[in-house]
């Protein structure tokens, strides 16, 4: 059985509301960080329930506290200041929810650059490290094991990586290039929509590919390659082929890979 939580719930909510807005986040992207539903989050925020203590554990690292400041057990004295009951949305945050995901990206790559200006830098704070899965296997242009069970490691987020990542996995082969060299590492949003000839990790028979994806008015799902000479890598599906393909998420790149020339 799991350990049991008897800690005030009001309190705990809280200070998790706190954090939060303090760093600038947004329900969902706790609930994406936990691998919760946002109504879950929700429930904690308001108070009407408390996460096990492998979350809480989760949360703390994550705000970069210790588990008793956030859950209320020995939290420091508040700073003798005036805080307002509802503290005003951050500018910065519209402008990100009005962009697309291309746009996100580069909105997020122009902060970094300015953060490193000494005139626009404020008080260093010590760095707060936030991992990612890495699926071990190669799941890549080339042929791999499905991404389930356990064979993965939790490695530090790149500072430079797409923003909006659920997991990385390393590609093997050159079917992908030269947008995709062999060796590379690519970000997958899983759940993420994918327009025609996107490229997407797939699951096909056992194997896993790193491919541009196309249905033609026939029904038939073709897997491409982006590298011309190696057509002999592209998978077809045809609709009535009782073949099994799922996609595990779309890779995000710095820009939307052309239709293979070939094509």
């Amino acid at each position: 059985m799991g350990e049991a939580i008897t800690y005030d719930r009001k309190l705990f909510a809280d200070n998790l509301m706190r954090l939060i807005r303090e760093n600038h986040e947004r329900q969902i992207d706790i609930a994406r960080l936990l691998d919760v539903s946002k109504s879950t989050v929700s429930a904690y925020c308001s108070g009407s329930q408390m996460p096990r203590m492998d979350k809480i554990e989760q949360l703390a690292h994550h705000f970069g506290v210790s588990r008793g400041e956030l859950l209320g057990e020995s939290a420091a004295p508040a700073p003798a200041v005036s805080v307002p009951a509802a503290e005003p949305e951050s500018p910065i945050l519209p402008i990100y929810r009005a962009l697309n995901e291309r746009g996100q990206n580069e909105l997020v790559r122009y902060g970094r650059y300015l953060v490193k200006l000494p005139e626009y830098q404020t008080e260093e704070k010590p760095e707060k490290i936030t991992y990612i899965k890495h699926y071990l296997v190669p799941a890549a242009a080339g042929y791999a094991s499905p991404i389930e069970g356990e064979d993965y490691e939790n490695i530090p987020l790149d500072p430079g990586a797409p923003v909006g990542a659920d997991f990385c996995i390393t590609v093997r082969g050159d079917s992908m290039e030269p947008f995709i060299p062999d060796g590379s590492l690519v970000y997958v949003r899983r759940g993420a929509p994918l327009q025609e000839f996107d490229v997407g990790i797939f699951f096909v028979d056992g194997d896993v590919f790193c491919k541009q994806w196309c249905v033609d008015y026939g029904g038939t799902l073709h897997l491409l390659s982006a590298n011309p000479v190696r057509q002999d890598a592209n998978i077809e599906i045809p609709r009535d082929a009782g073949r099994s393909c799922i996609c595990f998420g779309k890779v995000l790149l710095d820009h939307r890979l052309p239709q293979p020339s070939y094509y």
